[in-house]
């Protein structure tokens, strides 16, 4: 790779300099105003996207049950992201999420689950290339504030538009485009195909975000080289390690990346529990810690014990006490904070497959 002080540190999207050029991933179920806020202050991330909200729930009475368009002032920038396929009603919907505040309305054209495509959202418009036109024109007439669109290579390999897709967004008037280079039907398989990013990057002026498989620093400054991408998002990548987006801005720049120990690793999994405690019900915050703890790369001896004990656990208290416990051997050196094969594995897997709780992915 070449000087990674070489390459772009921002990129535009609208009136907004989005500094530093990564993006944390609209994960459904998981970057809730909590997590967003937990990684935002881990440092260098430079936007963060909402969960996705069908259009449909979005509304004063819904927003009260489902709190997805929830956010704090410390947030911005933020993207909120809207999934629907009636374009009178996603821009309607767009309209009044604007009233709420956000720097920037995102629209799904990526969630490849059942449930969201069965319905025509998500990836489902990618068969439908003029509704989509037509969703996103009608967007952008209702909104004064950019937009962007999130979406990936096609529904299967046997119809890829990813470049279509791109100039169709384009031609709307969207500001920026997300691609995550695989298909609907090849869900989270596989790897990503970044040289389909690339090519969009070729295609179209506006600015391209890529996303998909970024594990490690090393890994966005390389996409970031390779592709000419303005900025690089990372999802599952920040579960595993909230502390990438620091480390990526640390290598970028030189200087030593920081690498968790264990007692960093303890205050940031009750940090996060207490985070959760402070807003939602006591049993909605020990389901967060226990889908975290899934896919946190705990990466010591016997941690998939940690692991286990945490999904048993019945309260936070109770949850907090076997973190406490688990990490005090290394922290106090009574245990050498030294891999087992076991463990070596779930971190070469990273969390791409999970342990437990699997996160709903957004796009």
């Amino acid at each position: 790779m070449t000087n990674a002080t070489n390459l772009a540190e921002s990129f535009q999207l609208g009136p907004y300099t989005i500094a530093p050029n990564m993006v944390l991933a609209p994960m459904a179920g998981v970057t809730d105003s909590v997590f967003r806020r937990l990684v935002l202050s881990l440092g260098g991330c430079g936007l963060v996207v909402s969960e996705m909200t069908n259009a449909a729930s979005v509304s004063p009475k819904a927003m009260q049950r489902h709190r997805l368009l929830d956010y704090l002032p410390e947030e911005r920038p933020i993207a909120i992201q809207l999934s629907g396929n009636d374009p009178e009603l996603v821009a309607k919907s767009a309209a009044f999420v604007e009233q709420l505040g956000p720097d920037v309305i995102d629209i799904n054209c990526g969630c490849p689950s059942p449930k969201v495509t069965g319905g025509g959202h998500g990836s489902a418009l990618l068969k439908d290339l003029p509704k989509m036109s037509a969703l996103l024109k009608a967007v952008r007439k209702a909104v004064s504030i950019p937009i962007t669109l999130k979406f990936r290579a096609g529904w299967d390999e046997e119809s890829l538009n990813y470049v279509d897709t791109a100039k169709v967004a384009e031609d709307a008037g969207v500001a920026a485009v997300t691609l995550h280079p695989r298909t609907k039907v090849q869900g989270y398989a596989g790897d990503a195909d970044w040289t389909r990013i690339a090519a969009v990057v070729q295609a179209v002026s506006i600015p391209v975000i890529g996303s998909g498989d970024v594990r490690t620093a090393a890994d966005a400054l390389q996409r970031l080289e390779e592709t000419g991408v303005a900025a690089v998002m990372i999802g599952r990548g920040a579960m595993s390690n909230p502390w990438i987006f620091r480390q990526i801005e640390q290598l970028r720049h030189g200087l030593p990346v920081f690498e968790p120990g264990p007692a960093d690793k303890r205050d940031l999994l009750i940090q996060y529990g207490k985070m959760c405690a402070e807003s939602m019900p006591e049993r909605n915050a020990l389901g967060k810690i226990k889908q975290l703890i899934g896919q946190f790369a705990v990466g010591l001896r016997n941690s998939s014990y940690l692991r286990r004990d945490v999904q048993r656990a019945k309260t936070i208290e109770e949850a907090f006490e076997l973190i406490e416990q688990f990490f005090d051997p290394f922290i106090s050196g009574q245990e050498e904070a030294v891999l087992e094969e076991e463990e070596i594995a779930v971190l070469k897997e990273g969390c791409e497959n999970g342990a437990n709780n699997r996160p709903r992915v957004a796009a």
